[in-house]
C-alpha cells in the first residue's frame, strides 16, 4: 500500500530485547517517537509554513525496547483534516 507521509519502514531486530525501526518520510516533514501504555508512536507532521507532502523521502530510524514481548508500533500521519492512522506493525506476543 501507498501513503504520501510514509515510504519504505522496516523492523529489525537487534537483540532480544531491542529492534531497530527504520522509515522514510518526506524531507518536508517532521516526526515524533514516543511510547505510551506499551506501543510506540511516529506521529508525522508536515514541516510548518508547507502545504504540500514533498516527493523526496529521508531515512530515519529510531531503536525501541520489547515490552511484554511485544513490540507495537503505530504510525500516524497528520493532516489538515484531522489524523490519518496507517500502518500498525505488532511483532511478538
Amino acid at each position: 500500500m501507498s501513503y504520501n507521509m510514509l515510504d519504505l519502514y522496516n523492523f529489525n531486530k537487534i537483540n532480544n530485547s531491542e529492534f531497530k525501526i527504520t522509515f522514510e518520510i518526506p524531507d518536508n516533514y517532521f516526526y515524533n517517537f514516543s511510547e505510551l501504555n506499551g506501543e510506540y508512536f511516529i506521529a508525522i507532521k508536515l514541516n510548518p509554513g508547507q502545504t504540500q507532502p514533498s516527493t523526496s523521502f529521508v531515512g530515519h530510524s529510531e531503536k525501541a525496547l520489547i515490552i511484554n514481548q511485544t513490540l507495537v508500533t503505530k504510525f500516524e500521519q497528520y493532516e489538515k483534516s484531522g489524523v490519518l492512522k496507517n500502518p500498525t506493525a505488532v511483532i511478538g506476543g
